[in-house]
């Protein structure tokens, strides 16, 4: 075989070689991409939970670094929707007891009967409302949070959760605990407690349902509010942190520096 032949060939097999190494390259890395993220519940993280994920292990990196102790508290979906609703109940009892002695309570069955459309119309308002007083419960959160914010309104982020259908309010900054827990119950305060006494003076039924919706839909809120207003944290400094990926938050706990 001349030189020539041989050189050519040489060429080819090199070639050949190049073009399966791009190919088992650009494989590995579509395997690569193509796995999914999960935290250890084994939820698979969206693009935004992984870019929270990451933000959240920098601050947690320098909060540690000045002495702070990480805690979780966590809690469950079970758990909020069973503890968190019973913490709630109070309040909802309270708002019907109200409305009920002033106003008394409609003849509902009377009304479907005598006057169908209004009935409808009634129990529409109810329903239909609980869309965009969702979005504006997780809204409230980001405006008070944005009170202790260290960028203020450029921490605050709001999104919306397909497995579950809810739209979610997180701060990507540490917060005081009493901003954390202004934040957090002020949704079910204003869309809840607030508009359940207005309903009282109006006699407005309907007012009073969405009232007791709204004040039950902050179970987790006020469950979490109870969790941090009942730990023990004195002579500490506390900052607090939304969790990127779970329900809750993660304390950064210290001895205070003695002045």
């Amino acid at each position: 075989m001349s030189e020539e032949k041989n050189q050519e060939m040489l060429e080819q097999i090199k070639a050949a070689e190049e073009k399966e190494a791009k190919k088992s390259s650009k494989k590995a890395s579509a395997d690569k991409k193509e796995k999914p993220v999960r935290n250890s519940d084994g939820h698979v993280l969206t693009e935004a939970e992984i870019k929270r994920q990451k933000a959240f292990d920098e601050k947690e990196k320098k909060l540690l670094e000045k002495g702070y102790v990480r805690k979780d508290i966590l809690i469950s979906v079970l758990t909020a929707n069973f503890v968190g609703i019973l913490l709630t109940l109070p309040f909802v009892a309270a708002m019907a007891l109200g409305f009920y002695f002033r106003n008394g309570f409609p003849n509902l069955g009377e009304i479907m009967q005598n006057n169908p459309v209004m009935y409808f119309v009634g129990l529409g308002i109810v329903i239909i409302s609980s869309i965009p007083l969702a979005i504006l419960h997780e809204k409230i959160h980001g405006w008070f949070w944005t009170i202790g914010a260290e960028n203020g309104a450029k921490d605050i982020e709001f999104g919306f959760m397909k497995e579950t259908l809810t739209p979610y309010c997180t701060c990507a900054s540490p917060l005081s605990k009493p901003i954390y827990i202004l934040g957090s119950m002020m949704p079910m305060t204003i869309l809840g407690i607030v508009l359940g006494i207005v309903s009282v003076f109006t006699g407005s039924f309907v007012l009073l349902l969405i009232a007791a919706l709204q004040t039950i839909g902050g179970a987790g809120d006020i469950l979490i509010s109870c969790m941090l207003l009942f730990r023990k944290t004195k002579g500490k400094d506390v900052v607090l942190l939304d969790h990127p990926t779970k329900i809750g938050l993660v304390a950064f706990e210290k001895e205070k520096e003695a002045k």
